[in-house]
């Protein structure tokens, strides 16, 4: 498998099998938090892979009660968070698009930027969106085949957000049942996000 991107201008190669991988380094070249779906990502999903060739990114733990709820996942991404000292990417999936977009609201402090993949409907309790752009760079992946948003609802709430916007053409939900391994293309849009981020003094 090829190495991916660890900053805009370098790459990393993955690390060797069967080495754990640690949580966090800090030589990093970006910290980021991986936002699963409601299910989590199993072993042949993208966020699973990218993990994997970059160790030093953080793996939100879903929550197991009343999972769609949005302030069960605040806490989970404040304590995910708690422990980075720089604002982190969040790099989600399907519902994590909602719960990290709330969390950016809130807390833009401590968020660089929004990768937002193949989102669904917020859910009705406790889910007003925001009255404009959001705080962050952000930008929007969705499919033209995704069985949960359309590809017209997912534009319209990139534009919502402020957000730039890619259709991802024909790739279901964007998920592991899409067969994409890694996903390089997806790499792109985290390379783009990378270089939207605000330079801190």
């Amino acid at each position: 498998m090829s190495p991916v991107l660890s900053s805009p201008a370098t790459v990393r190669h993955p690390m060797p099998s069967g080495e754990a991988a640690p949580a966090m380094v800090a030589d990093a070249p970006f910290q980021g938090i991986l936002v699963p779906g409601l299910q989590g990502s199993d072993a042949r999903h993208w966020q699973t892979r990218w993990r994997q060739h970059m160790p030093w990114l953080r793996q939100l733990a879903v929550p197991t009660v009343d999972a769609d709820r949005l302030d069960h996942w605040q806490t989970a991404l404040a304590q995910a968070l708690s422990g980075i000292h720089q604002p982190a990417l969040l790099i989600a999936h399907g519902f994590g698009c909602q719960a990290s977009v709330r969390y950016a609201i809130d807390h833009p402090e401590q968020v660089a930027g929004l990768l937002l993949v193949a989102p669904v409907p917020a859910p009705v309790a406790g889910s007003g969106q925001p009255s404009g752009p959001l705080p962050v760079p952000t930008r929007v992946i969705a499919s033209t085949t995704d069985p949960w948003m359309d590809l017209a609802d997912s534009r319209e709430l990139a534009r919502h957000w402020g957000a730039a916007f890619r259709n991802g053409g024909d790739l279901g939900h964007i998920n592991s049942a899409s067969g994409m391994g890694e996903w390089r293309r997806g790499l792109d849009d985290l390379r783009w996000l990378l270089a939207q981020r605000p330079v801190r003094a």
